[in-house]
């Protein structure tokens, strides 16, 4: 079964010393292209979490959140040196234009850097707990995010399949109103030659001949029959267990080179010609469509 590369993930573990919350997000990219966004003080798990990632996704951009709470009061520390000068600084103020007021201490204590809350520091058992915990928040993030990934997927599945037979039932159309090419070839051959020879008589084995020879450089049952077997490919591989968008890419790229053959080879056929042309620009238009969808399939 098919996986979008679309979908949205969260996870969260709680421990004694911090909680946290984990987020993923992936989209759609050719490759796998992993982003992770850590505290400082737990950067040394990025190599764990991308390993969890990459032995459940193949394509797309994935972007991880972590953010981080402490359960803990903690401890602030204040910048003495940076407090005295700023208040060395109002005091110079003051003194330069006679300003008055006193400080605000709360204020001046929301100043970035004064106070500031020491970092978490994580050491031994309590490191360990806390990387296994995240591990198993990432877990549970790309398990929800994998479920999305599969429902979507299944709406994929169905819009590709219901193309896909629209493109069959074209190519067999296309198969049916060529077999008479021969005939065609003949009577548009005939009906300039008469223009040309103005009432000549025109040998009729001939005119036979010259007919077969168009019609077997127009000859399109190969194209046909790859047409075919394309589109048995792409329905097999969208129900394959295995991560099948680049493949069926490919082939929709084929099937696009074939459908580009076969209109130019039956372009001036009386008769169907006009029928052939229709059915084979429906068939280009729906492998576009269907090339589209499969961005989207990891």
């Amino acid at each position: 079964m098919i996986k979008s590369m679309t979908g949205f993930g969260r996870g969260r573990y709680e421990g004694e010393s911090l909680a946290c919350s984990v987020e993923i997000k992936s989209v759609n990219h050719r490759f796998l292209d992993i982003h992770i966004r850590l505290p400082g003080e737990l950067s040394n798990l990025e190599i764990q979490i991308r390993k969890l990632i990459q032995a459940r996704a193949r394509r797309g951009r994935i972007d991880v959140s972590l953010n981080v709470e402490r359960n803990d009061a903690g401890n602030f520390t204040v910048n003495a040196a940076l407090l005295q000068a700023y208040l060395n600084a109002l005091e110079q103020l003051k003194r330069n234009f006679g300003l008055s007021g006193e400080v605000d201490l709360v204020q001046l204590l929301r100043t970035p850097g004064i106070v500031n809350l020491d970092s978490l520091k994580l050491t031994g058992e309590a490191l360990k707990r806390a990387a296994d915990g995240i591990s198993g928040a990432v877990s549970n993030a790309l398990d929800e995010l994998d479920l999305m990934k599969i429902e979507e997927g299944k709406a994929l599945r169905a819009d590709i399949l219901k193309r896909l037979e629209v493109v069959a039932g074209n190519v067999n159309k296309i198969k049916n109103l060529s077999q008479d090419r021969t005939v065609a070839y003949q009577r548009r051959l005939q009906s300039r030659l008469s223009e040309m020879l103005e009432g000549i008589a025109i040998d009729p084995v001939r005119m036979l001949q010259e007919a077969a020879f168009y019609a077997e450089r127009s000859d399109i049952s190969e194209e046909i029959t790859r047409l075919q077997s394309h589109c048995d490919q792409c329905k097999a591989l969208l129900d394959s267990a295995e991560d099948v968008g680049k493949t069926v890419d490919f082939i929709l790229q084929e099937m696009n080179r074939e459908a580009n053959t076969t209109l130019s080879k039956t372009t001036g056929i009386a008769g169907n010609g006009l029928d052939i042309s229709t059915s084979g620009v429906l068939i280009k238009t729906e492998i576009e469509k269907i090339r589209e969808q499969i961005q989207n399939v990891e």
